[in-house]
């Protein structure tokens, strides 16, 4: 009994933690391996979290913007439909029977059986033929499809049956509900004979809603459908309908934003939310109807708390692991830890000669230490790699928004500019032939309506004169997969001939093929009938040209800075608090770097306009042009960097030192030296060194610019001062191909001239001769010009 009781004594002081540092060290090991543990699944679980909200976020952004755009695209074909009935002639023409109109209705909505009822009524509101025969002889001339489809096409939101309410077949007993459409029907003289009015059925919407709603209930997703002003449209079955919702997300989309959030809804509970707001498609406006996708937090959020266990019962385990591990090993570390606290102690005190002792034979201590080293290098691993994977993830998702972004900016910059310009803008698919996008001018040039083009793409063929159909055939035909203009005649509705230049040119996709057409049109009559202005009609044409392409630039000179800007805006906004400072600094300087860019493209378009307007004067005064020069270097090899080596070199004897300066215009002195050093150094992609020599005599000042640069093709150097051009070795190098032609005209002011030497791989120089007199007129304006001054190239 008596060494019972003794081993029990031993054993309680070696448990003690006071009297026992195998204990303590055996209880401090334990505690930190958990709360390791607990601190690795904080870390892992709060980034899942907001991986999984990310990722689930922009999916239900996804599913409402599709759902959305199927909403638009559905309501334009009907919108659609209806004006092209309202053309046909059974429908304008007052002497068509009641049965061949009600025939042609009702066989449109045979094909389209979201069509509840379709009629058409008189002036005065009575409905003279429909859809099975209802209402016909009723009077619907206080409805507001009537009133307001008297002037224009009318699209009304979506409402209650009235008058059909009864007379339609319910077969679900839910409450019918209507959008409607109207177009104002003209006869053949062009007077207003009726109102053709459709009532497409809401139901039409559930099926839309049923063609995303498989994979959504899958993940217990639910959608809504909104008026603009937040009065519900569509909702699953079980929700308690009111009259609007109010909610932040319908607040965000119905300020055209697109996006997700998490809010507590009427019914208490958390919901992850994705919005987005119908913006129309095409001639279709779009009623502004909101979409909402909605998940429920915990459910969304399942898949992370599952990981976060997982990961938070696996720690504890390794953690308890560890403890009995500490207690095991504990006599045999204590030895050498109290020697290594020994040394740790004199080097404290500042002994720097002792060093920590390694023990022989101590294979316990070492297999520890490894252990407690890969514990921390697999928590930090670990770390790293959700780091990486978040980083990845959102790399992606960024990537996607982006592309998203940038199509949709494209098309808006596309059709804004493409619908203000006076010629006739069109796009065509190359293979089927379908016109993609024709400009209004279409209408008035050729008094004919865009929606008969975009139904039959070789309409426009018919106003063809008849003289000119086979030579314009011909070239067309000729000329397939190539670039060609004509020059005929149309016959108007009205019997009016009208003279049309035209040209189009075929745009390659990134395989180098032909996928679409574009082209432009331009009516010429005015020039035809006078023979004093052809001299004006060929500047014309060649500003439509120059106008042609300068679309095509444009349209990308603008696009990628506005891109750029807007898509680091959105970034800066959504990611504000969980960037880096340096992040932040970088998207600053993009946003910086492109409004530089889009200011010069500006004051570019500002010189083309001084430039047409015959206001781009020669204003000379005296100028020191050494320390114009020095200036000029030393601007722009701050710019440049230490990649390059600008060198000037002053070989003046005569004109430049002495006390009467020449006489030149300074602003347009810096448009030429800036243009050719600038292009010397973007063409001189390697970097080098670029010499820049400054000549005077008695007669004329020499400048002459030389670099090592990339060359110009030998081909390519006589149209290398015409607008647009720019050398085919050029690669993805900016620019407009505008530069030289200031340069040209500027050096032509000062009544100069300027030549080049250039060879592929070996580099150019440029030399500028403007003569030195100082009776040269004080005033030169360039008049009568077809090219455009514009700025750098």
């Amino acid at each position: 009994m008596a060494t019972i009781f003794e081993f029990l004594h031993d054993l309680a002081a070696n448990l003690n933690p006071l009297h026992s540092l195998r204990t303590r060290l055996g209880l401090a090991i334990g505690s930190i391996a958990f709360v390791l543990s607990i601190l690795a699944s904080l870390i892992v679980g709060h980034t899942s979290s907001e991986l999984v909200k990310v990722d689930v976020g922009q999916s239900l952004a996804e599913i409402a913007y599709q759902m959305a755009d199927k909403l638009d695209r559905g309501m334009f074909e009907r919108y659609r439909d209806i004006q092209i009935i309202s053309t046909l002639d059974a429908i304008r023409n007052p002497d068509s029977s009641v049965s061949q109109q009600r025939t042609l209705l009702e066989k449109l909505q045979s094909t389209y059986t979201d069509y509840a009822w379709i009629g058409l009524t008189d002036e005065k509101g009575i409905v003279q033929a429909s859809t099975g025969t209802l209402l016909e002889g009723k009077d619907v001339s206080q409805r507001p499809w009537f009133i307001y489809g008297r002037t224009a096409s009318y699209i009304g939101d979506v409402h209650d049956a009235v008058k059909l309410a009864k007379l339609l077949p319910n077969p679900t007993y839910e409450p019918l509900r209507f959008v409607d459409i109207a177009v104002p029907v003209m006869d053949l003289q062009g007077h207003l004979q009726g109102v053709l009015g459709a009532h497409l059925s809401w139901g039409w919407s559930k099926e839309v809603k049923k063609s995303l709603l498989p994979p959504v209930e899958e993940r217990n997703k639910e959608m809504f459908v909104l008026s603009q002003n937040g009065n519900v449209l569509l909702a699953p079955p079980e929700f308690s309908t009111v009259n609007s919702l109010s909610l932040k997300s319908v607040e965000a989309a119905q300020r055209g934003m697109n996006g997700y959030l998490i809010e507590k809804w009427s019914d208490g509970h958390s919901y992850l939310t994705g919005y987005t707001q119908s913006v129309g498609y095409r001639n279709y406006p779009g009623l502004g109807w909101l979409v909402l996708v909605r998940q429920n937090t915990d459910v969304a959020f399942t898949p992370v708390r599952h990981l976060q266990q997982q990961i938070f019962i696996g720690n504890m385990i390794l953690g308890t692991l560890f403890a009995v591990l500490g207690w095991l090993v504990t006599a045999a570390i204590t030895n050498p830890m109290l020697a290594i606290a020994k040394a740790a102690t004199s080097i404290r005190q500042g002994n720097k000669q002792v060093k920590i002792p390694v023990l022989q034979g101590q294979d316990e201590i070492a297999n520890l230490s490894r252990n407690i080293s890969q514990l921390v290098s697999t928590l930090t691993q670990q770390e790293k790699d959700l780091k990486a994977s978040n980083d990845q993830l959102q790399l992606e998702l960024t990537s996607k928004l982006m592309a998203q972004e940038m199509l949709r900016q494209s098309e808006e910059k596309f059709r804004q500019l493409a619908e203000n310009i006076q010629e006739v803008f069109w796009l065509q698919d190359f293979k089927s032939s379908k016109i993609i996008y024709i400009s209004p001018a279409y209408e008035q040039v050729w008094q004919r309506s865009c929606e008969s083009l975009y139904a039959n793409p070789n309409s426009w063929l018919e106003a063809v004169h008849p003289e000119d159909r086979e030579y314009l055939f011909t070239n067309i035909k000729k000329n397939t997969d190539n670039a060609y203009h004509n020059e005929y005649r149309i016959v108007r509705p009205d019997g009016s001939v009208r003279w049309i230049w035209d040209r189009s040119f075929p745009v390659y996709n990134n395989l180098g093929k032909v996928y679409r057409r574009v082209g432009i049109a331009q009516d010429i009559t005015e020039g035809k009938q006078a023979e004093e202005t052809r001299l004006a009609l060929e500047q014309e044409r060649e500003i439509s040209h120059l106008k042609s392409q300068f679309i095509a630039i444009a349209s990308h000179e603008f696009r990628t800075p506005l891109t750029t800007i807007l898509l680091s805006c959105d970034f800066l906004q959504t990611y504000n608090d969980q960037i880096s400072y340096e992040k932040k600094e970088r998207h600053f300087k993009k946003i910086k770097s492109s409004v530089k860019h889009l200011t010069q493209v500006l004051e570019d378009v500002l010189t083309i306009g001084k430039t047409e307007a015959g206001k781009l004067k020669f204003e000379p005064v005296p100028i020191d042009l050494i320390s114009f020069c020095l200036d000029l270097v030393e601007q722009l090899q701050l710019s440049a960097g230490e990649k390059y080596r600008l060198n000037f070199i002053d070989q003046c004897v005569y004109g430049c030192k002495r006390e009467e300066l020449p006489l030149m215009d300074e602003k347009l002195l810096r448009h030429i030296l800036t243009n050719l050093l600038s292009n010397a150094i973007k063409y001189s992609p390697q970097g080098g060194t670029i010499q820049f020599e400054l000549i005077c005599d008695h007669k004329s000042v020499i400048f002459r610019i030389q670099d090592e640069g990339i060359g110009i093709p030998e081909e390519d150097q006589p149209k290398l001062f015409s607008s647009f051009f720019r050398s085919s070795n050029t690669g993805n190098l900016p620019g407009t191909g505008l530069g030289l032609t200031i340069v040209k005209n500027a050096v032509e002011l000062h009544g100069g001239q300027i030549t080049l030497d250039s060879q592929v791989g070996k580099g150019t120089t440029f030399t500028v001769i403007l003569p030195l007199n100082e009776t040269v007129a004080v005033e030169k304006t360039l008049m009568g010009s077809s090219e455009w001054v514009v700025g750098s190239s």
